[in-house]
């Protein structure tokens, strides 16, 4: 009996030792799991943010038709190309005042075919003092190749220029920065 337990012993310190062995080829999982976490560490991170440079005009169509965009221009997103860029005033017209807080709704688009690939709401204000506006939103709608920045929030600032229309003074244009967090 005691030979038989020292047999078994020994047969389970053996099975133990070369069992566990990293560089025993006879172990497979040792290999897959290297592969597995070397895969992992070379996954694609989801970018921290996604920046760009707005190029805005202001649209005097919507004196005419409310339903028109406020603003109209372009945008170059960060390592992509330039898109179109509008914003739909959600604000109820206001009087004059030093500072004006607004709601929009944006769209970022393909330039040609007008297909949407970013777009979402934002609210910010304007100062007449110094002309600077900033405002924040979330990205509602995500397209290709923007997919991955859908529910993220957006943050645009800028600075309006002015033009002398008499007998109205109207904005001008309105170029500023963006970015996704």
């Amino acid at each position: 009996m005691k030979s038989s337990n020292l047999v078994f012993l020994v047969l389970g310190v053996t099975i133990i030792f070369f069992g566990c062995s990293k560089d025993d080829s006879l172990t497979p999982e040792s290999d897959l799991s290297d592969q597995v976490t070397t895969s992992l560490k070379s996954a694609k991170k989801p970018s921290a943010h996604l920046t760009g440079a707005m190029d805005l005009y202001f649209n005097p169509g919507v004196f005419l038709d409310p339903t028109e965009p406020v603003w109209v221009g372009t945008i170059v997103l960060e390592g992509q190309d330039e898109y179109g860029m509008r914003f739909f005033s959600l604000s109820a017209p206001r009087t004059y005042s030093q500072a004006r807080p607004f709601e929009e709704y944006f769209e970022i688009f393909e330039i040609g075919d007008e297909t949407v690939v970013l777009a979402g709401h934002d609210a910010g204000v304007s100062t007449l003092a110094n002309s600077k506006y900033r405002m924040n939103g979330e990205i509602e709608v995500a397209n290709y190749p923007f997919e991955e920045w859908l529910g993220r929030g957006v943050h645009m600032s800028g600075i309006i220029t002015w033009q002398d229309e008499a007998p109205l003074i109207v904005p001008a244009t309105a170029p500023g920065t963006f970015r996704i967090n």
